[in-house]
């Protein structure tokens, strides 16, 4: 099968690798009918990822069809539409008993797909710890809206989770590319007293203002000014730095009120 490697810093190549086989009684093949480019993918191809192994295949947000299953695997089964967890977990360890998944201390646990083992930018990828690492498509939902289920939806979902948003709180969110949509999602479902989102793309503010127009919107230039008045302790309660550039950390400890929650996405 065709698979796109990572063969040395700057240096990724398509080449052609067997199809996976089953090594574990917890694993699934999937075919891979759908899969993306994460920022993470990059970072391995620029040598920012020491852990990533070279050979391995690159990829870990995909959807496919589960062609195959180990023995132990009960939760899906050959035919399912999937999309596939960027974190694969044991389920068993410290780390995975206390939630951190990302920790799992499993050989391939933790990221492992697309980093340690080989991810899903081929035809197909064994995915292990099927049970938990994988989740069923409902069927009026499309491969590309599943797509961005298993990491970018998830990492919204967690960063909201972690942040202890209340329905009091004024929070703040920097960034609205893909990973900021998904978490300004995730934060509306807890129903707090203001959003505000912080961009500074034209295009992606007008996304926001015409998607969700309960939601607040401000450049980099005017936001500490912007959530000051816009907030009712001085500053946001929460916010979620989801735009990874040193001046939008420095904003984000600008812009919080004393002992607010700031959760790096």
């Amino acid at each position: 099968m065709l698979a796109y490697s990572y063969i040395s810093k700057d240096h990724f190549e398509l080449t052609e690798k067997p199809r996976p086989q089953i090594k574990d009684r917890r694993d699934a093949i999937v075919k891979i009918t759908l899969a993306s480019i994460c920022s993470s993918d990059l970072h391995i191809k620029h040598g920012s990822v020491p852990r990533a192994v070279p050979g391995i295949t690159v990829g870990h947000e995909m959807v496919g069809i589960v062609e195959e299953t180990g023995s132990d695997v009960t939760n899906v089964r050959p035919g399912d539409r999937v999309t596939v967890n960027v974190e694969t977990f044991c389920g068993e360890c410290y780390f995975c008993k206390k939630g951190f998944v990302n920790n799992c201390t499993d050989k391939n646990g933790g990221w492992a797909l697309g980093c340690r083992i080989d991810g899903g930018q081929a035809e197909y990828v064994r995915v292990p710890f099927a049970d938990t690492g994988l989740n069923r498509i409902p069927d009026g939902v499309t491969d590309q809206q599943a797509l961005l289920v298993g990491d970018v939806l998830a990492t919204g979902f967690w960063a909201v989770r972690i942040s202890e948003i209340t329905e009091d709180d004024t929070v703040l969110i920097l960034g609205a590319g893909p990973t900021g949509i998904c978490t300004l999602l995730c934060a509306m479902l807890k129903k707090p007293k203001q959003i505000i989102v912080c961009e500074k793309d034209e295009t992606r503010i007008r996304f926001v203002n015409e998607h969700y127009p309960d939601v607040l919107t401000v450049t980099p230039d005017a936001v500490e000014a912007f959530v000051r008045r816009n907030s009712c302790h001085g500053g946001a309660d929460t916010v979620l730095e989801v735009a990874g550039a040193e001046t939008t950390f420095e904003t984000a400890w600008k812009c919080a009120r004393p002992n607010a929650v700031i959760t790096v996405v």
